[in-house]
C-alpha cells in the first residue's frame, strides 16, 4: 500500500500545487538582476518568454512520464525507470536534501526576514504597540541565532504538521493560498499596467554587448522564478485520474504562471524602464510604493507572504514523497516509506522538517542551495531525458498522454539546460575561492553518490520498487 491507495487530489488542487509551487518571491527579486544583463524592454521581456517556454517544454515531457508512472517520487521514479538505481540514488539524494530541504529553509527564512516584519510592523504601528523586532540574537549558543530564525523554524514545523494531518488538508490549504495570491498579483499587475510609463523612464544610454555568459546570467534567475512547474509529479500517487489530471495541471498551471509573470514583468519595465529597474531592489515593493505609497507596500508584502506560504506548502508536500519513494527502493531509511493513519508518509515529513529546521537555525541553506545549483539542473535534465529513453525502451507501455511536440519541444528544454550547465560550470571552474566553486562541488557530490551506489552497494539484496 502507498499514497496511491488514497487519491484525494482533484483537478484544481493539482493545478494549485503547480501554481503555488512556482509563484514566490522570485518574480520580485529576478527582474532587477535580469535588467542588468539586457539593454532594452523587449530583451527583458524576451528572457521571461524564454523562461516560460522552457518550463512548458519541461512540463510537457514530465506530463507523459507522470501519466505513465503515477507514483510518489516524481523525477526520482522517472530516472530510476530510465537510467537505473545508481543514477536515481544520486538524483534522489540531491532532490531530497539540497533541493527540497534547502528550498524549504530558504522560503521560510525569506518570510521571516522580509515579509513578516513589514506586515507585523505596520499592524503594531496602527494598534499603537511596540515595534516588532526580529533581529535580537539568542545568547549562549555556539552560533549566532536570531529570533527570525526561530520563527522560520516554527513555520516549517507548522506547515509540516498540516501535511502530516492528511493530503486532503494540505491540498485544500494549497488551493486557498494559491487562489488568494494569484488574485492579488493580478490586481497588482493590472494597476501597474494602468499607471502607464513613468516620466522618469528613458532609453538605456549604454548598449550591453550580447554574450552567452550574459544571456545565461539573465536567464538563471528567471529559471528559478519558474521553478516548481513539475511539483505535482512528486505527489502523482495521490492525484485522482492521473492520466487526465496530471497533464492538465502541469500545462494549465505552468501556462497561467507564465501569463501572470509576463503581465508583472511588463508592468515592472513599463513603470521603471530597464535602467530604473536595475536600481529598485525588490520590484514588487518598489511598484507598490510607486502606485500607492507605504500602505500598498504593506499589502504587497502580505500578498508575497501568502504566495511564499503556498510555495512552502508545495515544497513540503513534494519533498517528503521523494524520501518515501527512496525508502521503498532501499535508497533511504525504509522507515520513511511507512504511512501514518492519515495515509501520508509522516516519518518522511518529519525527517525533512528536521533537516530544513537545522538549515534554518545554522544559516547554511544558502550554501546548500548554491551547492545544488547545477546538480538541480542535472536532475531536471535527466528527468526530461527519461522520456526519450522510455519511448525507445518501452514503446508498448500505456501512455494516457503523449508529449505534445515530441521530440522537438522536450529537446528545446534539454538544449537550454545543457547550455546553462556548461556555461555556468566553466565559470565556476574559473572562479577563485570556495563560494564560486560550490556549483562544481555539487556536481562532484552527485558523481560521488553515483560511484558509491554503483560500486559500493549495487550488489545488495533487491528491495521494493518505488511504484506500487
Amino acid at each position: 500500500m502507498g499514497p496511491e491507495s488514497g487519491r484525494v487530489i482533484g483537478g484544481w488542487a493539482a493545478t494549485s500545487v503547480v501554481i503555488g509551487s512556482m509563484v514566490g518571491i522570485g518574480i520580485f527579486l529576478a527582474p532587477p538582476v535580469v535588467a542588468t544583463h539586457v539593454s532594452s524592454s523587449w530583451g527583458f521581456l524576451a528572457v521571461w518568454v524564454v523562461g516560460g517556454l522552457t518550463a512548458l517544454a519541461g512540463a510537457v515531457a514530465v506530463a507523459e512520464l507522470g501519466a505513465m508512472l503515477p507514483h510518489a517520487g516524481g523525477d526520482y521514479v522517472f530516472v530510476r525507470e530510465a537510467f537505473g538505481p545508481s543514477v536515481s540514488f544520486a538524483s534522489g539524494w540531491v532532490l531530497f536534501g539540497p533541493v527540497f530541504a534547502g528550498s524549504i529553509a530558504a522560503i521560510a527564512s525569506a518570510l521571516c526576514q522580509y515579509q513578516i516584519p513589514v506586515v507585523l510592523g505596520a499592524a503594531t504601528t496602527r494598534l499603537g504597540l511596540a515595534p516588532v523586532d526580529l533581529s535580537a540574537h539568542v545568547p549562549g549558543l555556539p552560533f549566532e541565532l536570531a529570533w527570525a530564525q526561530l520563527l522560520a523554524a516554527g513555520i516549517v514545523l507548522a506547515i509540516s504538521t498540516a501535511n502530516a494531518l492528511g493530503t486532503r488538508l494540505s491540498a485544500g490549504l494549497q488551493g486557498t493560498l494559491t487562489g488568494a495570491a494569484i488574485l492579488c498579483l493580478l490586481l497588482l499587475a493590472a494597476a501597474g499596467l494602468a499607471s502607464g510609463m513613468s516620466p522618469t523612464v528613458g532609453p538605456d544610454p549604454a548598449t550591453i554587448p550580447v554574450s552567452l555568459p550574459g544571456l545565461v546570467a539573465a536567464y538563471l534567475p528567471v529559471y528559478f522564478a519558474y521553478s516548481g512547474w513539475n511539483a505535482i509529479v512528486y505527489v502523482a500517487g495521490e492525484v485522482r485520474e492521473p492520466g487526465r489530471n496530471l497533464p492538465r495541471a502541469l500545462f494549465l498551471g505552468t501556462s497561467l504562471v507564465t501569463a501572470l509573470y509576463l503581465l508583472l514583468a511588463t508592468a515592472f519595465v513599463g513603470v521603471f524602464g530597464v535602467v530604473g529597474l536595475r536600481e529598485v531592489g525588490e520590484a514588487g515593493s518598489a511598484l507598490a510604493v510607486h502606485l500607492g505609497g507605504p500602505t500598498l507596500q504593506v499589502l504587497v508584502a502580505g500578498v508575497v507572504l501568502i504566495a511564499l506560504l503556498g510555495a512552502l506548502n508545495g515544497a513540503v508536500l513534494g519533498g517528503a514523497r521523494v524520501a518515501y519513494a527512496m525508502g521503498r527502493s532501499g535508497d533511504f531509511w525504509q522507515g520513511a516509506a511507512h504511512l501514518s493513519g492519515h495515509g501520508v508518509p509522516a516519518r518522511a515529513l518529519w525527517i525533512q522538517a528536521s533537516l530544513a529546521v537545522a538549515l534554518v537555525l545554522t544559516g547554511t541553506f544558502e550554501q546548500v542551495l548554491a551547492l545544488a545549483g547545477l546538480a538541480m539542473q542535472l536532475t531536471g535534465t535527466l528527468a526530461v531525458s527519461a522520456l526519450f529513453v522510455l519511448r525507445r525502451r518501452s514503446p508498448e507501455r500505456a501512455r494516457p498522454y503523449r508529449a505534445t511536440g515530441y521530440p522537438f519541444v522536450p529537446l528545446m528544454y534539454l538544449a537550454i539546460a545543457v547550455t546553462v550547465m556548461v556555461t555556468k560550470g566553466l565559470e565556476a571552474l574559473q572562479g577563485t575561492g570556495l563560494g564560486p566553486r560550490l556549483p562544481i562541488l555539487g556536481l562532484a557530490a552527485f558523481g560521488v553518490a553515483w560511484l558509491f551506489h554503483r560500486f559500493g552497494v549495487s550488489n545488495r539484496p533487491a528491495t521494493r520498487a518505488s511504484g506500487p
